[in-house]
């Protein structure tokens, strides 16, 4: 066995291509958190209008069912999946943690 078989150290071009890689990994790591960051926020930010929008479109519908006489079934299993998303939109709001540590 040769000593310097042990202590030899990884060429340049070797180092470098480590590097790039160690770099380029957390590039992709920061460019994908990023894109998670700007759709959770736009989904956040969208839900209060989806709210309004389907409280206000199952209104139109019960309108226009009991116009035309017939049943809003849609309207009633749009009702509970708005309220169900409301009940946990405000669950999200009352638990969230904003820089606590816990």
């Amino acid at each position: 066995m040769h000593p310097y078989l042990i202590t030899a150290k990884p060429g340049r071009i070797r180092r470098t291509l480590t590097v790039l890689r160690r770099w380029s990994v957390r590039a992709l790591a920061l460019a994908v958190m990023t894109v998670l960051g700007v759709v959770v926020l736009t989904v956040r930010c969208a839900r209060p209008i989806v709210n309004y929008l389907a409280t206000r479109l199952i209104f139109l519908e019960l309108w226009a069912a009991q116009r035309l006489g017939r049943p809003p079934v849609s309207g009633f299993v749009g009702a509970g999946i708005t309220d169900e998303f409301v009940a946990e939109f405000h669950r999200a709001r009352q638990h969230a943690t904003a820089g606590s540590p816990t």
